[in-house]
């Protein structure tokens, strides 16, 4: 019920039955309870919602557990499976922060420095992000950072590779930032969906590797886990640039 308060709300007493499956008279009993402990409140139009007590929880939560202690923990156990370095990328205001990093022990491996600030057309954790978000957002960002100028054969060429990551779930392969390094990267939703960083991997290898398939997928289902531990969708979201060239072009000319 209070999930359902929290992430749908406000609702009135028929919406949240439908929204839970509970009776009305199980919820308005369970509603008053937890308005008395001040969980909840109602409104002058019957519907209700939560409190900045749960806010006030979830931050205190957020402080105990830390995001770093999830996002370290989480790339630790990636990196020990693939045996690859491995980071997390923060996204915000339009550019890529390296905030987390966990390497494998063995001689041959890629280096990222932490706070290191990227631009997201420049890198596999930055395509993975812009696959996620719209086109006019796409657009602002190579207005803003294009080093060179974008033509339109260039801005097309980046509207389908991103079309192509939001297909598979991630991004791979090499840039011209680090020369013979091969990337794979997946997007991390916060609770509205939307993109707010990138799981990576980086290895130093001249083409493809042959399981590049296998470890993409791994570090795909590792930003899944990531977005649920944070408090994301259970599923990944849809692409709005997916969804708006499927409207465009229709689903068999869009894939």
């Amino acid at each position: 019920m209070l999930t359902a308060v929290c992430e749908d709300g406000p609702l009135t007493l028929t919406a949240l039955s439908g929204t839970t499956g509970l009776t009305p008279p199980t919820l308005l009993r369970t509603l008053r309870l937890m308005r008395d402990e001040g969980f909840v409140v109602q409104d002058e139009d019957r519907k209700w919602h939560a409190t900045i007590l749960v806010w006030r929880l979830g931050c205190a939560v957020n402080d105990s557990i830390g995001l770093h202690r999830i996002t370290d923990r989480v790339l630790r156990e990636l990196a020990e499976v693939i045996d690859e370095t491995v980071v997390y990328a923060t996204f915000e205001n339009g550019w890529l922060t390296y905030s987390g990093q966990a390497e494998p022990d063995k001689p041959v491996r890629t280096h990222i420095p932490l706070g290191g600030h990227y631009g997201p057309l420049e890198t596999r954790t930055g395509h993975a992000v812009l696959a996620w978000l719209t086109r006019a957002e796409v657009d602002k960002i190579i207005e803003a950072q294009a080093t060179t100028a974008y033509t339109p054969h260039a801005r097309k060429a980046l509207y389908q590779e991103l079309l192509d990551v939001a297909l598979r779930g991630y991004a791979s392969g090499t840039g011209d930032r680090w020369p013979g390094v091969w990337g794979a990267a997946a997007p991390v939703f916060n609770h509205r969906g939307q993109p707010v960083g990138a799981v990576g991997v980086s290895i130093p290898t001249g083409g493809v590797p042959d399981n590049g398939e296998a470890i993409a997928a791994k570090v795909s289902a590792a930003a899944q886990q990531l977005t649920v531990e944070l408090g994301g969708p259970a599923e990944r979201p849809a692409s709005p640039l997916l969804a708006a060239a499927v409207h465009r072009r229709g689903p068999a000319r869009a894939r």
